[in-house]
């Protein structure tokens, strides 16, 4: 199912009293408006539903998520407050975001009032659906109806996860309930999973249109949440369920899960449907994330926001058995070509590496996928405020600029059709990892990780480039039969104890799952984020490297999550109440 980028609004007629007027326009219809009776079956609940998958992404044109704050990469809230990203473009810009780096958010902010604004819009669309279902249901087939209902709960249930994973106070709201009238006052994690276990317990289909969430994505979004509440038990049958009975399999490369030619495969559990060059403009693409590509000449994309950190580079590190330096990946930071030009000699380090950093990360002379090597500080805008490094897992290939990236000219050229991945195997494998962890399950937990190592081991970006400078007009110089970098990827034989195990699954989701968003809400459900970000302040910001973000550092107990958006609170005193941490 593509995604249809539309509003329905379902309005109440209000009777107008206008002198010198028939009594004929009590009859008539308000332009614009649907009737709920046109609405009112099979059709009509459907077009609800697309409309309420078409907020997955957090963007709607013209309204809250139009600059990215509800977006389905999370990349603000779950990457550039973590460990892994910087803002990226230059300091000057989008400067909420640079307070969000900081964490220094107050109630002001509008990227927290943009985050809950479009996910209750989602939610007002589901509870749309939900509502004029039950007005259709003479009219749908108990299966169907059924299932049109676990699809409106899921989408319900995703929306309010992505509020409460960051907001700890946050009203829910359902079909039959006055929204004006719904307080903040109690937790919500079960009423998400009573969303998410209806639709398991009514026979959610399993393999629906491509586009529309399944009982698997049910059941791995309820693990999810599990995990959030660390209710092991609770996730463990579910991701058992997944890994043992779902129609899943790892792919045969990491990066597979990110190529715009391999959506929807086999691994993939549900992803965010974009397309593009299909006469809605650029309504259906990936516009929710439109500033994440690079810029210069030589690649003409916008506006490298998304910028790793030397941290997450360095996480990257592996011992002579290729296995991660957990406790010492900080120490003699790797800073690459940073502070230097693209004309300045320059050449990646040989120090080894896990070779997916070089499908996660780009880095000057290493080939960015087919668009050439990386030439350094050209493809962004400001290296000395932001790093060298680029978001390489949002990107496309060159073979399909204006294929399966937007045809007409933009100023975005980057926006693209390839779909986000929300949930995959690889996700639910890790999660039952930690679960075992958590159960003193060490051999399965080591399995577990293994089973991905594994297939990440030969994974290597291919081609040598042995230029050095890469002034205006360079030719290439690539070895096309050798390694980019020197690449180590070994197996666990052992987790000795719980403490290592942990360590271990923390230090592999990041790997894997790094840029996507994930990572600070990770730090937050394990309890390790104050001496985590600390840490890391402490590091990437050594030898007064980023001048910008000088001097930012993390609290437990209030940076952990956001506040309610004050215009929010404005638009219903009495009813909402400010988190007591801000």
């Amino acid at each position: 199912m593509k995604k249809l980028h539309f509003k329905i609004g379902i309005l109440t007629a209000l009777g107008l009293l206008l002198g010198a007027c028939s009594e004929d326009f009590l009859e008539e219809k308000p332009k614009g408006a649907v009737s709920e009776d046109v609405l009112s079956d099979e059709s009509g609940v459907n077009l609800l539903l697309v409309g309420a998958y078409s907020r997955i992404d957090g963007y709607a044109s013209g309204e809250a998520g139009g600059t990215g704050g509800a977006s389905a990469t999370n990349w603000v809230w779950g990457d550039v407050t973590s460990d892994d990203m910087h803002r990226g473009d230059q300091t000057g810009g989008w400067a909420p975001i640079n307070l969000i780096e900081r964490f220094e958010v107050d109630a002001s902010n509008p990227w927290v009032d943009e985050l809950w604004v479009a996910n209750f819009d989602g939610i007002a669309r589901a509870n749309d659906a939900l509502r004029i279902l039950r007005q259709a249901s003479e009219n749908i087939s108990d299966a169907n109806a059924a299932q049109l209902e676990a699809e409106a709960r899921w989408l319900r249930a995703w929306y309010y996860f992505q509020l409460r994973s960051k907001i700890e106070k946050v009203p829910f709201i359902t079909e039959d309930m006055v929204a004006s009238e719904v307080s903040n006052d109690r937790e919500i994690w079960d009423d998400i999973e009573a969303d998410l276990q209806w639709g398991i317990d009514n026979n959610m289909d399993e393999n629906p249109e491509i586009g529309r969430a399944s009982r698997w994505a049910a059941k791995a979004l309820k693990a999810r949440v599990h995990l959030f509440q660390q209710e092991y038990s609770e996730a463990k049958p579910l991701l058992d369920d997944i890994i043992n009975n779902g129609p899943f399999m790892l792919m045969d490369h990491f990066y597979d899960n990110f190529d715009e030619e391999k959506q929807n495969n086999i691994e993939s559990i549900f992803e965010v449907q974009y397309t593009v060059n299909d006469g809605a403009g650029d309504a259906n693409s990936g516009i929710d994330h439109r500033t994440l590509f690079p810029r210069g000449s030589d690649i003409g994309l916008c506006c490298a926001y998304s910028a790793p950190s030397f941290d997450l580079f360095n996480a990257f590190k592996v011992d002579a058995d290729g296995l991660p330096l957990f406790d010492t990946f900080q120490d003699e930071l790797l800073l690459e070509d940073y502070g230097l030009l693209d004309t300045d000699v320059f050449a990646p380090t040989d120090v080894a590496l896990d070779p997916r950093v070089d499908w996660t990360i780009g880095r000057r002379g290493i080939p960015f996928l087919d668009w050439g090597p990386m030439s350094g500080g050209d493809w962004m805008l400001d290296q000395a405020g932001m790093g060298p490094f680029l978001n390489k897992k949002i990107m496309f290939y060159k073979r399909n600029f204006k294929t399966i990236s937007i045809s007409s000219p933009t100023w975005s050229a980057g926006l693209n059709g390839n779909n986000w991945r929300l949930f995959r195997l690889s996700h639910v494998i890790l999660w039952r990892a930690e679960v075992a962890a958590a159960e003193n399950d060490l051999e399965t937990a080591k399995n577990m990780v293994n089973m991905i190592r594994e297939r990440a081991q030969d994974d290597m970006v291919m081609g040598k480039v042995n230029n050095t400078t890469f002034e205006s007009g360079y030719v290439p110089d690539i070895d096309e039969d050798q390694p980019s970098a020197n690449y180590n990827l070994g197996l666990y034989t052992t987790f000795p104890n719980v403490e290592y195990a942990k360590k271990a699954i923390y230090h592999e989701m990041r790997l894997e799952f790094a840029l996507e968003g994930m990572r600070f809400q990770d730090l937050v459900r394990w309890g390790i984020e104050e001496e985590t970000m600390n840490d890391y302040f402490q590091s990437e910001l050594s030898g007064g490297k980023l001048p910008w973000l000088q001097g930012a550092s993390f609290t437990a107990g209030k940076n952990d999550h956001f506040p309610i958006p004050q215009a929010q609170i404005d638009l219903q005193p009495g009813v909402l109440t400010q988190d007591p941490a801000y």
